[in-house]
């Protein structure tokens, strides 16, 4: 069971707390966004991090230790694979990972409205133009 309280206090939108609660608002997300369990399981847990969301073995969360939105494979706890000092940047990950599994644009516009994502036009304009490369954005 998530705690919508600190969710929200961390910046969750409401629509993206539904989502994680399994109603399902974004489709588009059904996969890449789900509520964090699996968590429970790993080392991760007792290191006082606030789950925010899996995909598979893929953990979004955020770390007080250190005040950043982090993201790692439960099965390698000890490699964050990235950490932003927003939940913006958090949701960029998510919402690249989208693009790559090729939601196309309207879809992905209506999600990031829904999970306050502020940057998706930024986001399509440059992946769009960056080819090979959108990832450095």
């Amino acid at each position: 069971m998530i705690d919508n309280k600190v969710l929200r206090a961390l910046g969750l939108a409401e629509a993206m707390l539904c989502h994680l609660d399994g109603d399902s608002v974004a489709s588009p997300f059904d996969y890449r966004c789900q509520e964090a369990r699996a968590w429970r399981a790993s080392p991760i847990a007792g290191r006082g991090i606030v789950p925010l969301w899996e995909c598979g073995m893929v953990l979004g969360y955020f770390n007080p230790a250190n005040g950043r939105f982090e993201r790692c494979s439960l099965e390698n706890v000890d490699e964050v694979w990235c950490s932003y000092a927003s939940l913006q940047g958090l949701l960029a990950e998510l919402f690249l990972d989208a693009c790559e599994d090729d939601v196309d644009d309207v879809a992905l516009r209506i999600c990031a409205s829904l999970f306050g994502f502020h940057e998706v036009e930024r986001l399509l304009a440059e992946v769009s133009n960056a080819g090979a490369g959108y990832k450095q954005w």
